[in-house]
């Protein structure tokens, strides 16, 4: 008979509190709990083959496929992007995962950051996170090997969640390993509709909640999906090239993406440079959209400054993304004098590896999103087109 024997592996601080609390998972499975943890010191043990043991395994890129931008701090793994995601296959008799919440659980209710995990690649929770921290139990007391993905729904200026630990019965010295990456890399740069904005609102005289915005079903998400890529994000709502969404006419420097690309997350708790560490293959930019109601003022004028601006914007993509196909496109909400602008910065920087599209604009028959953004049909059109698009970019 195999002798179970509790340890906490170095580096993480965690033990799993026994009672149960608020489920967002999956109803149906009678295994789900999310419970309070509790802090104890750290100990160490050495794994004996035959043993069962629990282990809290802290995540890394070396156990785990990280998807978009993370960043580490305290032994914490953060998914701070759109989509960031980290993916593990798992083995053991009883699996639970414990997660952290950021400054933005004290949001108001509505702007809270929301995750989901997916076993097998099947949803199993959805949550809006508003607690510090959080366990979830995976499954108990059956011996089982599944893929598990933890990712961030919400967008990155309303906070990100953290990965503390995978917390695993198991009778291996290596019971979390990472899935294995896709032989295609896509970078999605781009404002709310690449976010997934208001897709799962049922109208679109809704107003803005996380608990409607869901990357799983932007076209980016779903394009990547088709194509069996991996993918990076950098996006947020209402940012634009020369300026982000104005009401008025006037510009609207503070909202600009450009000034956000270097950075992990613009969200203050992890403002940290990134470095790039992704080879792309393709990169995707969708903005133009809220640069409209400022460049449309003055199309002579102002139409040069986006020119000149996406030009910049682009020589920086290359340097950081020096032998991806890149593919520029606006239109999903309108814009055809945009798109003229972008048509002509693509011609100006002569790059034979630079293309353009206008996408097709959203129809009324589709439905709308909160705010009058994309739905999920007109998510899912947006999606089919841009892979086509890749497809014949990258000659398959």
């Amino acid at each position: 008979m195999k002798k179970h024997i509790s340890i906490i592996a170095v580096g993480c601080a965690l033990c799993i509190a026994a009672v149960a609390a608020f489920t967002g998972c999956s109803k149906d499975n009678s295994d789900t709990a999310i419970t309070a943890a509790k802090p104890e010191n750290a100990e160490t043990s050495i794994l004996s083959e035959g043993e069962l043991m629990l282990q809290s395994i802290p995540v890394t890129s070396d156990n785990a496929k990280l998807q978009s931008r993370t960043v580490v701090q305290d032994d914490v793994l953060w998914l701070v992007q759109s989509g960031s995601a980290a993916e593990f296959t798992v083995s053991g008799r009883s699996a639970s995962i414990t997660l952290a919440g950021s400054s933005g659980i004290n949001n108001d209710e509505e702007h809270r950051p929301r995750y989901a995990v997916y076993i097998d690649d099947k949803q199993f929770c959805d949550v809006i996170m508003d607690k510090p921290e959080e366990t979830i139990s995976l499954w108990k007391d059956t011996d089982k090997t599944a893929a598990v993905k933890v990712m961030l729904l919400s967008e990155a200026m309303f906070g990100g969640v953290g990965i503390r630990s995978v917390n695993v019965d198991s009778d291996s010295a290596q019971p979390v390993t990472p899935l294995s990456a896709a032989p295609l890399t896509i970078e999605f740069i781009g404002d709310s509709i690449t976010c997934g904005y208001g897709v799962e609102s049922k109208s679109g005289s809704e107003p803005f909640m996380t608990s409607t915005e869901n990357f799983s079903k932007s076209y980016a998400y779903l394009a990547a999906k088709s194509l069996g890529a991996d993918y990076t994000t950098c996006c947020y709502s209402g940012y634009g090239i020369v300026s982000g969404y104005t009401g008025d006419g006037n510009k609207n420097a503070n909202e600009l993406l450009p000034d956000c690309y270097e950075l992990a997350s613009k969200f203050e708790d992890y403002d940290n440079d990134w470095s790039f560490p992704e080879q792309c293959d393709v990169v995707v930019i969708n903005l133009g959209t809220n640069d409209f109601n400022y460049v449309s003022q003055d199309l002579e004028v102002r139409g040069s400054e986006f020119v000149d601006s996406y030009k910049t914007f682009l020589k920086n993509v290359r340097e950081k993304r020096p032998n991806a196909a890149i593919i520029c496109t606006v239109g999903t909400m309108g814009g055809d004098d945009v798109y003229t602008l972008i048509e002509q910065a693509v011609a100006e920087l002569n790059d034979d590896k630079i293309t353009s599209y206008f996408s097709q604009p959203q129809s009324m028959r589709d439905g709308m999103g909160a705010n009058g953004h994309p739905s999920k049909r007109t998510q899912q059109n947006s999606a089919d087109i841009l892979s086509d698009k890749i497809r014949k970019v990258l000659g398959q």
